[in-house]
């Protein structure tokens, strides 16, 4: 009888360790699935944030290439003078822009700033 007791309490510790050891893994398996979405979250939203970040300095710029160009066609000097030209401008942040005078009146202007690129349109 003892010999049978023991060999049952000796299979039930083996199924219960089996159990636990499943169980531990079934725990970690989710902690792991939960850690990978937070961080693919964090990773889209830090690049949408520099792409927000990028995106001010890029519109600012097809700006001023408008106005530049707004200005040289009113004086009717520089390279946007005549219909079709373009010109460009490179402010101090490394920002640019090309404007672009178009036969129907309007000012085309666009901006790229860090890959960001963002473009601004005159009509006058």
């Amino acid at each position: 009888m003892t010999n049978k007791l023991f060999l049952w309490y000796r299979q039930f510790n083996n199924e219960r360790g089996a159990a636990i050891l499943m169980l531990s893994f079934f725990v970690l398996s989710v902690l792991l699935l939960i850690a990978l979405t937070a961080a693919s979250v964090m990773i889209y939203e830090i690049r949408m944030s520099l792409e927000i970040s990028n995106s001010g300095p890029a519109f600012f710029a097809a700006d001023a290439g408008a106005e530049k160009c707004l200005y040289q066609a009113r004086l009717e000097t520089g390279e946007c003078s005549v219909i079709g030209a373009s010109t460009s401008i490179t402010l101090d942040n490394g920002a640019s822009a090309v404007a672009t005078r178009a036969a129907d009146g309007r000012i085309i202007s666009a901006g790229n700033f860090n890959g960001a690129k963002r473009q601004v349109e005159l009509s006058w």
